[in-house]
């Protein structure tokens, strides 16, 4: 079969090459990604198909794309949306790219409300929206309020929320933590906070640092106390024997464990992430809430 426009596979080993010598990862796959995203055609099947045409509008699109992520501009930015779970999201530099560890949270997130029959959600630092999404969409008839501080995150979040049609079961509100919600308001509450150490932030990779909000990804005390303060806070905005679900970097673990021991949180459970490392972590909201300050050793 003959093909009009340039080969697929020259394109594809031509933006390979220079996505290589920028430090991309894994500059096949993003390249395909690309083209795929520029063509229309399915990138497994420009993988199999290397002499399938690609028009010179494509080309040219395609080839501009490369030089972007050349950059380090994020390879999510570019095509504007990416998977979580089992749906897509819109992403841009107004709220965090969500992470393969934030599905791990998700997905425990869904398990737990199934199991607690929870009806009202709270996803506390929403961002693009995906964890109250997942939930909405996973969890039949519950309501979730998605609080955010940023005001560009929320607009985006809305528009993800309106694209799955759940505005009706998903409040978005903009607030710090849980001072949006009312005492006893929720049965469960998920977070993906910010937990980077200030002097981390220069460290990270550019399309992380360069381009996602800096206030979605760095926290004082060492990444940990915006964490510390939900874990303060939470225990009033939770219905009795409601739960606790949030991320955090690995090596704040004990310190979250033993924060949670402190403020009388019970039968708190860490899970691992997909490198073996703990990342996500549940507790139960104790009978009385110890409040900040209260119950410490020193």
């Amino acid at each position: 079969m003959t093909h009009d426009g340039t080969a697929a596979g020259a394109l594809l080993a031509e933006a390979a090459a220079r996505l290589a010598a920028a430090g991309i990862a894994a500059p096949r796959r993003e390249a395909a990604v690309l083209l795929a995203h520029v063509s229309g055609v399915p990138a497994g099947i420009l993988l199999a198909d290397r002499q399938r045409g690609i028009g010179a509008r494509a080309a040219a699109a395609f080839r501009d794309l490369v030089a972007r992520r050349a950059t380090r501009e994020p390879l999510q930015h570019l095509v504007g949306r990416w998977p979580f779970l089992d749906f897509e999201l819109r992403v841009d530099r107004r709220a965090l790219v969500p992470r393969q560890e934030t599905e791990l949270l998700a997905a425990w997130a869904i398990d737990e409300a199934r199991a607690r029959g929870a009806r009202r959600v709270a996803d506390v630092g929403t961002g693009s929206g995906c964890l109250a999404i997942a939930l909405a969409r996973g969890v039949p008839g519950v309501r979730v309020v998605a609080v955010d501080a940023s005001a560009a995150a929320l607009s985006l979040a809305r528009e993800n929320v309106r694209e799955h049609g759940l505005a009706g079961r998903v409040a978005l509100v903009r607030g710090c933590l849980v001072e949006a919600l009312g005492p006893g308001a929720v049965d469960l509450i998920v977070a993906n906070l910010p937990y980077v150490a200030e002097d981390e932030h220069a460290t990270l990779e550019p399309e992380v640092r360069d381009h996602d909000p800096r206030e979605a990804l760095v926290a004082a005390d060492g990444g940990f106390a915006t964490i510390a303060r939900l874990v303060d806070r939470a225990a009033a905005a939770l219905a009795p024997r409601g739960a606790l679900l949030l991320e955090f970097d690995p090596r704040q673990a004990e310190r979250l464990r033993a924060l949670c021991a402190r403020r009388a949180w019970q039968d708190v459970v860490l899970r691992d992430d997909f490198s073996g490392r703990p990342r996500c972590a549940r507790a139960v909201r104790p009978a009385e809430p110890v409040g900040a300050g209260e119950g410490d050793a020193g």
